[in-house]
Formats: structure tokens, sequence, C-alpha cells
């Protein structure tokens, strides 16, 4: 029996839209519509383990969350941003995947923390 190592038809097996997909499942967990128990599937340790770190960070789930951009750099990864909203208060997160020979998993995710002033309150 003879095993394969190649993975050159993966970006064919697994389009780029199933890592599309799959980061609107994980934040889907932040907002509580899905179970956190099935998005461990689609990750690989170190992303799991950030994955815990970003939900351990926010304060509460988030109301509503949506896909920014997705970027491509290599055959092999896929760079996700998206905007994770609670009220008034809006943050963007990045998800990074890689392809394995499982398909696309979660390898890295991060809030991203803006350096920015405070709106100045409206006068009436």
């Amino acid at each position: 029996m003879h095993c394969r190592n190649d993975f050159s038809d993966m970006p064919n097996r697994f389009p780029p839209r199933q890592a599309v997909s799959y980061s609107t499942f994980f934040l889907n967990v932040l907002t509580g519509r899905k179970s956190a128990a099935e998005a461990r599937l689609f990750a690989t340790d170190a992303g799991w383990r950030a994955f815990t770190r970003v939900r351990r960070r926010v304060p509460t789930r988030f109301r509503q969350v949506r896909v920014v951009r997705a970027e491509f750099p290599t055959k092999e990864s896929a760079e996700i941003v998206a905007m994770v909203e609670n009220g008034a208060a809006h943050q963007a997160m990045t998800l990074t995947f890689r392809a394995t020979q499982h398909g696309w998993r979660l390898d890295h995710c991060d809030l991203i923390h803006a350096n920015r002033r405070p709106r100045p309150m409206h006068r009436l």
C-alpha cells in the first residue's frame, strides 16, 4: 500500500470558500449560535488554544458578527478579517486557516485592538 504525502491538489479538493464558511462557524460560536464542541473539529491544536483565549477575553457574547475580507496569500493559507459587534462596541478579529489533509483548519485567531480615541459626546 502506498500513501501519498503530496497535497498539491488540496486547493482543488478544499476550495477557499470552505475556509470562509468555517470562519463564519467560529464567529457563530462567539455569538452563542453554534456549539464550541463542534468547532473544535475545525481547528488545529494551536488554533483551538488561540480561539479559547479569544473567547475568554470577550466579556459577553457578541450580538452580530460578519466576515469583512478574505485573503489567500498562498494556496495553503487563508486570512479572514471579521467584525464582531456587541451593541455599540465594534472590534476586528483575524482568523488564519491552514490547508491540511482533512481540509481547512483554524490555525490562529486574535482580536485586533485599535488605538482610537473615544467618540466625542454630541450636544442635545
